[in-house]
């Protein structure tokens, strides 16, 4: 089913307040094209270049990528929304921390430290009205948090969010917990306080646009939950629908020469209790217009090629991920409900890689890049050629992994190659020329 990018008008074929599932089709009104049912409300390509602004006005650290402000572990950081913003209380946005082996400032979620585009929406099904997070409203049932904002505090790397909202108090969590990448996580817990008489049934759903890097079309790859991101296993770039539990692991899929150099998984909640009903992969442009749990994924429909109909405002493919919950307060002693959702990066220690150096040859010099454990070669990735204490040629190694430097090098001494390394590939080094010294690799993920 295909949704025209930037002017569909929604229909939707159910009765909003239902737990199923609800058909979402387009269809263009006489006025050129445009939705009337979001007549005067932001529209995709408005809401991305708000953010795009407000993310250029951000002052950055001095010498460091990172915007400053946020909070987070070093690992990731995560800006949020204050409370007396005038839209999006709570909307959050996640960045590549100073210590994180990808480098620092790269988006994890979209907004390059401007939150506005990956938020909440809790369904009172029992009223059957939708609070959602920010001023994105698409239908009649929706009314905004921000009119219901109570207050927001701040706990070491953890901010909580509260809400007075019909009959129930609602709380979202955004933490940063871990002190290694392989331990960290950013989790967001909502949690729902019912005081109604009798107590509400409710849904809650995340929609986070995923921009891993420069990629704001990052293809996804399933796995089981706690199997890490397999960087020569097959990835999905068409939409897709999950109801079974794992980790969607999201990848920079098109920016890349070669394998990605940035994954990271997201799981909903270990609680049983709290899984989702569903995990979405979907159209980020298209999927803002739908109805809580409305959207229809397409899985003939490619939304991370360059080539895609799913689009952001620069023309570049656009997807998202969904989660969905539903719960019932009444089957809480205390009228409580919880549910959560979490990223962490993955692998969560890069994988091993060997460098092999080879002898001088008519001034040129080569070397190879290879997966220790499986010995498949790294395409994509850039070594640096080095002797007598200067750096001779940055290449990018090809489909066998090999890089070549022209340049000429050695002497006695020989030449050094490196890999720096990334989020998916451990560095490593080694010594070559007229004096071999062997090769040396780091450390990293068996698989």
């Amino acid at each position: 089913m295909r949704r025209s990018l930037w002017f569909p008008r929604l229909a939707v074929v159910a009765v909003l307040g239902c737990s199923s599932a609800v058909a979402v089709h387009s269809t263009a009104d006489a006025a050129g094209g445009r939705p009337s049912a979001t007549a005067g409300r932001p529209q995709p390509r408005q809401v991305k270049s708000r953010v795009l602004r407000a993310s250029k006005a951000l002052a950055r650290r001095a010498g460091s990528a990172l915007p400053a402000g946020g909070f987070g572990n070093g690992v990731f950081q995560v800006y949020e929304t204050p409370s007396g913003s005038s839209a999006g209380v709570g909307q959050f946005t996640v960045m590549t921390g100073a210590n994180n082996p990808s480098g620092a400032g790269r988006d994890v979620l979209f907004g390059q430290g401007a939150p506005g585009t990956s938020y909440m929406i809790v369904r009172d099904v029992t009223a059957g009205v939708d609070y959602v997070q920010g001023r994105m409203l698409t239908h009649a049932n929706e009314v905004s948090l921000d009119d219901r904002v109570s207050f927001q505090q701040t706990t070491g790397t953890t901010r909580t969010t509260h809400w007075q909202a019909g009959g129930f108090l609602l709380a979202q969590d955004v933490s940063v917990t871990g002190d290694t990448v392989a331990n960290s996580r950013v989790t967001v817990t909502t949690t729902i306080n019912d005081f109604n008489t009798p107590r509400h049934k409710y849904q809650i759903q995340y929609l986070w646009d995923t921009a891993i890097g420069a990629d704001d079309g990052p293809v996804i790859q399933p796995r089981t939950a706690g199997v890490p991101y397999g960087p020569f296993d097959p990835t999905v770039g068409v939409e897709q629908t999950s109801t079974t539990a794992g980790d969607t692991v999201v990848v920079d899929g098109h920016v890349n020469s070669g394998p990605p150099s940035l994954a990271v998984a997201l799981s909903g909640s270990d609680n049983p209790q709290a899984a989702p009903d569903s995990v979405k992969y979907l159209c980020w442009p298209d999927a803002i217009f739908a109805p809580l749990g409305g959207y229809v994924t397409d899985n003939t429909r490619d939304i991370s090629d360059p080539r895609s109909d799913c689009l952001n405002q620069q023309g570049n493919a656009d997807s998202a991920v969904e989660y969905l919950w539903s719960a019932d307060a009444n089957t809480s002693p205390s009228g409580e409900v919880k549910v959560a959702a979490s990223l962490r990066m993955s692998p969560p220690t890069p994988y091993a890689t060997t460098m092999r150096a080879g002898g001088i040859s008519l001034g040129s010099a080569t070397a190879t890049l290879t997966d220790t454990a499986t010995g498949r070669p790294i395409a994509g990735r850039s070594v640096k050629f080095s002797a007598g204490g200067r750096t001779a040629c940055d290449v990018v190694t090809d489909a066998d992994g090999k890089a070549t430097c022209g340049g000429l090098l050695g002497g006695l001494l020989g030449y050094d190659v490196s890999y720096a390394g990334d989020g998916i590939w451990a560095p490593s080094t080694a010594h070559g020329g007229l004096l071999l010294r062997g090769s040396r690799s780091s450390g990293g993920l068996a698989r």
